[in-house]
């Protein structure tokens, strides 16, 4: 008896130990369970941030998993075509016999953008642009666009130091990805500072989606990636281009609501836009110009003042509006006046002299429809943002701009190279752009331009183009 029941507590034991040492082991595999899913978990989470990825419309990244660190590679490629249709002035007429076919190719832009995060707020941008160069020739030179570095503070916005584009227009401000019309109104290539070396403030979200503002200071002429000092005796800067030096601020405001009395969402954007250069210190300043109808591929010029002698200030200024109805309906306007005054004692070769302010006046409208597709603002960066597309989107679209650059010194001075009369005349440009997506998209275009003063001819001259472009981005 002693025996039995010896062995029932002997298997009572031994079935007790049994089952703590199972209950041990299942608590040891729960345990490992839940690592198992917790790292699971951080993996979903952080694989397109711990590892290269591809996101759409935003390049090849690689970035870490707290978001502090990253190296971004993106790009845009627009392949033109252009033909000439007609060519009627008082003093010339060109067809397109005269002109061979009056056919032109080229790639207007060739950019990678190169971004990257180096923590803490700290960044850099290298926009380089293979597409620059003379006409027919088999060598393109590098230009760098966007060269600079820059840090972001929470609660204050960004600041940019180097090659970087500062406060400016819409239409100058709005990326060339985001651009309704393949080119650029003339008034805006006639008053714009594009990039500069400088130092610029970016609100760039800081202060809500609502408000935006970017202002800057710079020196040189665009692009200028060294500004030497005391150049004056070197063979061809005698004119002292390194000692421009302005300023330039853009302010917009964007108001969304989504029960307009329109019957849909109404995106406004407005802003307002003023630059300044002070380039006192040349003897000659070679300013901006316009190419036919805004094609890029045109050699002749319409609008163009020339080099102006004496030249002491320049500003330009102007408001712009942006309305996007129901995500559809695009209406965009812009209107600047510029202005480039002189200095005195250089107009009387040492004794105080007068010169008459030359002043240019233009401004453009723009509607366009997006059939499929969804437009958008960007309250952040204070632009149009780029068409949301998931596969072909329709878009027709019209455009009216004009533009003055008649400006002739009351008593009888010559202003520049040109005598005052630097072209002046308006552009109807109409067509449609059709994306395959969001990222890929045709663009084509008819323009016919009337120029009171077509200063490439030096009479008056009607201009009818025809264009198109295949344009990448990634």
């Amino acid at each position: 008896m002693k025996k039995l029941y010896s062995g029932i507590a002997i298997m009572a034991i031994s079935g007790l130990i049994s089952n703590a040492k199972a209950q041990d082991v299942g608590a040891q595999i729960d345990a490992l369970q839940n690592e198992i899913l917790k790292m699971k978990e951080q993996m979903s989470k952080g694989s397109g941030d711990n590892k290269a990825y591809f996101k759409k419309g935003k390049g090849l990244s690689i970035k870490s998993s707290d978001g502090k660190y990253e190296f971004k590679i993106g790009g845009r490629m627009m392949y033109d075509l252009t033909q000439l249709v007609d060519y009627e002035s008082g003093t010339h007429t060109m067809t397109q016999h005269e002109t061979g076919n009056g056919f032109g190719a080229e790639f207007r832009r060739l950019r990678f953008d190169i971004k990257g995060k180096i923590g803490n707020g700290w960044a850099w941008v290298i926009q380089p642009d293979f597409a620059e160069g003379s006409a027919n020739s088999k060598v393109r030179n590098v230009v760098i666009k966007d060269a600079f570095i820059s840090k972001s503070i929470k609660g204050v916005g960004k600041f940019s130091f180097g090659n970087v584009k500062s406060g400016q227009g819409l239409y100058e401000n709005t990326s060339s990805n985001n651009l309704i019309y393949m080119e650029r109104p003339l008034h805006n290539e006639m008053m714009n500072f594009a990039q500069r070396m400088g130092i610029v403030y970016d609100t760039s979200g800081a202060l809500g989606k609502q408000f935006h503002a970017k202002m800057g200071i710079f020196s040189g002429l665009e692009s200028g990636l060294v500004q030497p000092i005391g150049d004056s005796g070197v063979a061809g800067n005698a004119d002292n281009e390194s000692e421009h030096y302005g300023a330039s601020i853009a302010v917009h405001y964007h108001y969304k609501t989504d029960t307009p009395l329109v019957g849909g969402p109404l995106s406004t954007l407005f802003g307002y836009h003023f630059g300044y250069l002070n380039m006192s210190g040349s003897e000659t300043y070679d300013t901006n110009s316009a190419r036919a109808n805004g094609v890029h591929t045109f050699v002749d010029k319409p609008i163009d003042i020339g080099n102006l002698t004496t030249a002491d200030t320049h500003t330009f200024h102007g408001p712009q509006l942006s309305l996007i109805f129901n995500d559809a309906l695009l209406l965009q306007t812009e209107y600047q006046i510029g202005k480039y005054t002189f200095d005195p004692e250089e107009v009387g070769g040492g004794v105080l002299s007068t010169r008459d302010d030359y002043n240019i006046y233009g401004g453009s409208i723009g509607i366009s429809y997006a059939i499929t597709g969804k437009y958008k603002h960007s309250g952040k960066k204070g632009a149009v943002g780029g068409l949301k597309c998931k596969r072909h989107c329709f878009v027709p679209k019209y455009q009216y701009e004009w533009i003055d650059a008649n400006d002739f010194d009351n008593v009888g001075t010559g202003v520049g190279s040109r005598d005052g009369g630097g072209g002046a005349g308006q552009v109807h440009t109409m067509g449609f752009n059709h994306y395959f997506n969001s990222n890929v998209r045709a663009m084509l275009e008819y323009a016919y331009g009337e120029y009171d003063l077509d200063n490439a001819r030096g009479t008056p001259s009607d201009i009818s183009t025809l264009q198109a472009r295949l344009h990448l981005k990634w």
